[in-house]
């Protein structure tokens, strides 16, 4: 058999010679022809540098579905500089959260490490991270961190040694703070990695779509209104969330600054950007706590935005992969082709592993438990989510924003002078800071869009319906409320920016009767 099957490979082998022998002669034969003109050659694909710079965005307190239209894309009407990074980037639509308290959610997104219990949000319980393999290839890091510390004043511009408190960071500077940290971005002789933890949109709610603020202050108007003694009122927690959207406009407003920025300095094309929030939000009723990540809460909980803009990235793309928190190291990692250098917990998110994945994987606060969540229930509940805040809020035009939550909602726009008024009773409203409304300045920044207060006279435990008229014409609508805990009677409203003049405005409070008549109580 082996000398047939010889006799059979001799003549094959040297007819193959023969023809690689004529090839190269027909090939050197053309190689002396005239040059031919070349037919429309295709542009060459630019390339990344080797090194290239990187900014990683961590924002907070941030359900990412909040950015979705009714078409299940992110809305470009109120937030068009999201909207702008998406078709730049990888949009992770499906990504998620594993932790849902900040002192833990940050820390995983830096070093990429399952959270575990009894650790500090700083170097001593995070020996290692993403600043270690940035050091190591020469980058020049600058890091703003607000609620961690673990890249030291050694190795990073701004970096701490202990954790700062987060409070005192919530309640003054965060437009301010972001805005050093954003001109600290720039071309340099050594490539830089920037790091950013925005406490944004995060409450306290104060911030409005235009960056103006609806009172001077931090504190809500009503102490408790928007933690657990106010959790249990279904028209207040409409109102919050409606105070979060706009918050959340302001927050899209920052990310420009960002988007801006990287294009002046001449960096974005080829900087890889990644952008995601540390947690969500519940927007629910009835809850004693908004933050804590169960199978059931995780619709809202869980999602947070997920961008991953690649080196040289021109065209955006949507993966449905579940891409996690503790995945952004190894995903950096991966784009940038480095060695992370310690074995973490994550996986690149543009893995075949990550694409592979059907249900969710997270620990409870209190590790005492591993809540897994099945994919395509997870994804069911988010739609529900997305289309009871759409049904409330809508999308596009922010004037939507105002127009769907409160009972008499047919009342909105007209003149309150030409509605039928009802005798008056003893109930008398109070505006807090209502002398706000005596010279409204907008270039000062402050436009006391929110109409909070008390009522008085009324029957204990009583509440009802209400409305709101800026000089004139009926802004908005809703229902009295209490406090768990407080007897008095409150009321909160929120109402267009456009709603105000220069100088002195009128402010009204009245009770609706029947729904069609006006009793006023201020």
């Amino acid at each position: 058999m082996r000398t047939l099957m010889t006799r059979l490979l001799i003549p094959l082998t040297l007819a193959a010679a023969l023809l690689l022998v004529a090839l190269a002669s027909a090939v050197g034969e053309n190689s002396r022809a005239p040059v031919q003109p070349e037919r429309a050659a295709k542009p060459p694909v630019a390339r990344a540098p080797a090194k290239p710079h990187v900014v990683l965005l961590i924002m907070d307190e941030f359900p990412g579905d909040s950015l979705l239209d009714e078409r299940g894309r992110i809305d470009p009407v109120r937030y068009p500089n999201f909207a702008a990074l998406a078709a730049d980037s990888t949009w992770f639509r499906n990504g998620y959260s594993i932790y849902d308290s900040t002192t833990k959610a940050v820390p995983l997104i830096l070093d990429g490490m399952w959270p575990r219990p009894g650790t500090s949000p700083d170097r001593r319980g995070h020996p290692r991270s993403l600043f270690d393999m940035f050091a190591r290839n020469g980058y020049r890091m600058v890091t703003s961190e607000e609620a961690s510390a673990l890249c030291p004043p050694r190795m990073c511009e701004g970096g701490r040694t202990r954790k700062p408190a987060i409070l005192p960071l919530l309640n003054r500077g965060r437009p301010e703070r972001f805005g050093r940290w954003v001109r600290s971005i720039g071309a340099g002789r050594r490539p830089g990695f920037w790091v950013k933890h925005l406490l944004m949109p995060h409450g306290p709610y104060v911030y409005l779509p235009s960056g103006a603020r609806s009172r001077p202050q931090p504190r809500d108007p009503l102490p408790g209104m928007n933690t657990v003694p106010g959790f249990h009122d279904e028209f207040l927690t409409r109102h919050n969330e409606q105070r979060y959207l706009l918050q959340l406009g302001y927050t899209d407003r920052l990310l420009g600054q960002l988007l801006r920025r990287l294009k002046r300095e001449g960096i974005y094309d080829d900087a890889l950007l990644v952008v995601v929030a540390d947690h969500g939000y519940l927007w629910r009723s009835g809850v004693e706590t908004r933050r804590r990540a169960l199978p059931d809460t995780a619709a809202e909980l869980a999602p947070v935005p997920y961008f991953v803009k690649r080196p040289s990235q021109r065209r955006g793309r949507v993966s449905g992969a579940f891409a996690r928190t503790v995945d952004v190291p190894s995903t950096i990692a991966d784009v940038l082709g480095f060695r992370l250098g310690y074995r973490d917990d994550g996986r690149s998110a543009f893995s075949l592993a990550a694409r592979h994945i059907r249900r969710l994987r997270f620990p409870t606060r209190g590790f005492d438990a591993l809540v897994t969540v099945p994919g395509a229930r997870w994804k069911a509940q988010r739609r529900r989510v997305v289309e009871r805040r759409l049904s409330e809020f809508g999308s596009g035009d922010p004037a939507a924003l105002f127009t769907g939550i409160g009972p008499n909602r047919d009342l909105l726009g007209r003149d309150a002078r030409g509605i039928a008024r009802a005798a008056g009773s003893g109930l008398r409203a109070a505006i807090v800071h209502d002398g706000a409304f005596a010279n409204v300045r907008k270039r000062s920044g402050v436009i006391p869009t929110e109409i909070a207060g008390h009522l008085r006279g009324g029957r204990a435990g009583e509440e009802r319906e209400l409305a709101v008229a800026v000089n004139g014409r009926i802004e908005a609508v809703g229902r009295s409320f209490h406090l768990t805990g407080d007897a008095t009677e409150h009321f909160a409203f929120m109402v267009p920016e456009a709603a105000f003049q220069e100088g002195r405005n009128t402010v009204e409070v009245f009770e609706v009767i029947a729904g069609e008549r006006l009793r006023p109580l201020h």
